[in-house]
């Protein structure tokens, strides 16, 4: 074990050298020196793809976590902090264990080690005082990027019934306690629209993420960056209010990550070379004061509301005559040959800090987005079907982008997508010839195979080469889920302006 720990720690280190040369102006290696010479302990972390369809497929992942299918992930890896114990593996599972941290004292009693998690590191206890400074470069153009902090994991309150609870999810044990997920988001995320960052576009330069509890602090770091010739300029501070949160090492305190997403790169070559080189052009550290500061909490920032005012209904020419009309053809279409039900779709995911004070899961939420989804259903043949059809949001100004996803339970695996880039023209032969703003709706259809096209292929779990999480069977729980990214204010839009996306399920008779 320690052989290992020796090779992948060397790696680290080897990662971090690399780095150094990624970046024109600034020295991810004099950051690190000068923050020690601040009185900094400083820890090398990760920032690499998190492709939850392949660690569950492994049996490396517990859940899905509702990945957006078709879009991609980073995640951070953190060592422990000084004086704080690492959480062993499961070696049975495949589940390796938490790189140690390298500053302890073999005199001072260490902090209990965090809830283990696989993969392990990718959720981690904050003192008030500590924070995690991510240099990257960023994605190529792209429909959509952002990177936004998390609370992860936190402590279930004694004596609380938590297992009739929606999504609910635990780890832990004894010694650590026992947790459950609320992975609510903390503030606004930083994405292509207002990030700090190098050049003149947010695509393909660099930026810098600070993520802290102590405005003291932040300042301290944000001085030993312009040392390193990173300017406040291209420095995005993620503030975590510490009289919200609970920070802290110890038994029972909350843990957090930083997530990015990226979703429809422009070149897929440029897109693959990006992830191929993330760890290469990303420098992570873990930032501790040697000694521990006071406090200096920030407070709970205004996040710009949601909402223009407008509501979607009213901005499409015979609305309701033409939604009505596609609805009546879709079924006219095919109910001699198939039974058929229509699915409402309500909202699925609130705001993460509304989840943290309700103590429920917030299931990965981000203020870009609104979120919609279906109950459960199942496919229970080969010639079932889903069609989901309404208004196409990005023709409206709702969105920037929008999709929708087929997930499976238990694991919460998105498994098929169609990104509204595919939908135009899908609505034509549902609407009279003459109507008007035709684009303007969408119909699109979900099955096993290629009927025409506009049709997604929904794969098999069953001898998936990729990995089994990767599909789903027949006779297994699904659902939809809707996302709705940035409309034209610049933020997720309002639940209450929306026309809420439609699905039909038909089964053969």
């Amino acid at each position: 074990m320690k052989k290992r720990l020796i090779i992948v720690l060397s790696a680290l280190i080897m990662l971090s050298l690399i780095a150094a040369n990624a970046f024109a102006d600034g020295s991810p290696e004099t950051l690190k020196s000068n923050l020690e010479n601040a009185d900094f302990y400083v820890q090398d972390g990760i920032l690499y793809e998190f492709d939850t369809l392949k660690l569950a497929s492994e049996g490396k992942l517990l859940t899905c976590f509702g990945n957006n299918a078709g879009s991609a992930y980073l995640i951070l890896n953190l060592p422990p902090a000084p004086e704080q114990d690492s959480a062993p593996g499961n070696p049975e599972r495949g589940w390796d264990p938490e790189l140690p941290c390298a500053y302890d004292d073999p005199d001072v009693e260490n902090a209990p080690a965090n809830p283990y998690f696989s993969p392990a590191g990718i959720h981690f206890k904050l003192r008030q005082d500590e924070a995690v400074v991510v240099i990257t470069k960023l994605p190529d153009p792209c429909k959509y990027w952002s990177f936004i902090a998390y609370d992860m994991f936190v402590a279930q309150q004694e004596g609380k019934d938590y297992s009739n609870q929606k999504g609910f999810f635990g780890i832990g044990d004894e010694e650590t306690g026992l947790y459950h997920t609320i992975f609510g988001s903390i503030g606004a995320p930083v994405n292509m629209l207002n990030a700090r960052h190098d050049g003149e576009s947010a695509f393909g330069t660099n930026t810098v993420i600070v993520l802290c509890a102590n405005s003291e602090v932040r300042d301290r770091i944000l001085e030993s960056l312009e040392q390193a010739g990173y300017p406040e300029s291209m420095v995005n501070v993620m503030e975590i209010p510490a009289d919200v949160y609970r920070m802290g090492l110890e038994r029972g305190k909350d843990t957090f990550n930083l997530f990015g997403r990226i979703s429809q790169p422009e070149d897929r070559e440029a897109y693959n070379a990006y992830m191929e080189g993330l760890a290469e052009n990303a420098a992570v550290f873990r930032v501790t004061p040697k000694t521990e500061a006071k406090p200096a909490p920030f407070p709970v920032r205004e996040l710009k509301p949601r909402g223009t005012g407008v509501h979607e209904a009213g901005m499409i020419d015979s609305f309701t005559a033409n939604l009505d009309g596609i609805r009546q053809a879709i079924i006219e279409k095919y109910a001699a040959d198939y039974d058929y039900e229509e699915l409402t779709t309500e909202i699925s995911i609130i705001d993460g800090m509304t989840a943290y004070t309700n103590d429920v899961n917030a299931n990965g939420d981000v203020h870009d987005a609104a979120y919609l989804f279906t109950p459960d259903f199942e496919l229970t043949s080969d010639e079932d079907f889903v069609v989901v059809y309404g208004v196409n949001h990005a023709n409206t100004g709702k969105a920037r982008y929008f999709n929708a996803v087929l997930h499976a339970r238990p694991l919460l695996n998105g498994v098929c997508t169609v990104f509204d880039s595919m939908m135009p023209g899908s609505a034509d032969e549902f609407l009279r010839a003459d109507a008007q703003g035709k684009d303007d709706f969408y119909v699109y259809k979900m099955a096993r195979e290629q009927t025409d096209e506009h049709t997604a292929i929904i794969p098999y779990s069953t001898g998936n080469e990729q990995g089994k999480f990767y599909g789903v069977d027949n006779e297994k729980p699904v659902f939809m889920l809707f996302r709705i990214y940035l409309d034209e204010s610049g933020v997720g839009a309002s639940y209450y302006e929306l026309v809420n996306d439609r699905v039909i399920v038909f089964h053969k008779k």
